[in-house]
């Protein structure tokens, strides 16, 4: 199974919705928090975001791809 990537943000209640999802599925993932990426991540982050429309957090990677939670 490949690892999920969870970009977040502080207080976001989507993201910690999500990380509980995960959890509670015993689906194994990586959380980090938006603002402690690079400036270089986080402009790579959204520009991957802002190619798929994706305007909110979190953001989820699998296999180096966005997905939304049902897809995982």
């Amino acid at each position: 199974m490949q690892l999920i990537l969870l970009i977040g943000t502080k207080h976001c209640s989507r993201c910690q919705m999500t990380t509980n999802i995960l959890t509670n599925k015993n689906i194994p993932f990586e959380y980090k928090l938006f603002d402690s990426l690079s400036q270089e991540d986080q402009d790579k982050y959204l520009n991957i975001a802002k190619n798929v429309n994706q305007t909110s957090f979190p953001i989820i990677f699998k296999d180096d791809k966005i997905v939304t939670l049902q897809q995982i």
